[in-house]
């Protein structure tokens, strides 16, 4: 059973990077500003994160990370019945869906935080989660995939689709849908 003092510390940690987050730019956060805003001290924030990009990035990993794996549910379950082109073209618009509203969610965070040449944190933590991602579904494509280099192909997915958050985040007021939108007709033909 984790203790109640750490769960506490916890949650107070997540609030206050969150409430900072949404205010500036990570760069500008120090970890005064963090212990201060949690109610901690300076040990007890180190034994949590290592700073405030790491820590921001840990408090948003999980929601990322149940993206992936309801798309991977997903997929395995349409595989198993044999499911067509149109309905795993659904999924993937899906998937891109939930991590858009995780992006409009955060949209205070994610708009500060990507552009921020101070800080790449968020930047590098979705680069390196849609890579995963791309690469675990590339690898589950059947057969008639194209000849490629996996990891490569997964970069060029991952890097495309954080451009597209970013360029999105950064003009003027657009709709999710017309985000989404885009970003499915930019995947490659053989991507389902």
């Amino acid at each position: 059973m984790v203790d109640a003092r750490i769960l506490h510390t916890t949650a107070a940690l997540r609030d206050a990077i969150m409430r900072l987050a949404a205010a500036r730019p990570v760069s500008e956060i120090t970890v005064a500003d963090v212990t201060r805003a949690a109610g901690i001290n300076r040990a007890t924030f180190y034994s949590h994160a290592v700073s405030p990009g790491s820590l921001l990035a840990d408090v948003l990993t999980p929601e990322l990370d149940r993206i992936r794996e309801d798309d991977a549910e997903a997929r395995r379950t349409a595989a198993a019945r044999g499911a067509g082109a149109d309905e795993l073209a659904a999924i993937t618009r899906r998937g891109i869906d939930a991590v858009v509203e995780h992006v409009v969610t955060h949209r205070d965070i994610y708009g500060k935080a990507l552009p921020d040449p101070n800080d790449g944190s968020l930047h590098r933590l979705l680069v390196e989660h849609f890579t995963v991602s791309s690469a675990q579904h590339i690898r589950s494509l059947d057969a008639a995939r194209p000849e490629l280099l996996d990891d490569v192909a997964a970069g060029f997915v991952a890097q495309g689709f954080v451009g597209a958050i970013e360029a999105w985040l950064a003009g003027p007021r657009r709709s999710r849908r017309a985000l989404v939108d885009t970003i499915v007709l930019s995947f490659p033909s053989w991507w389902r």
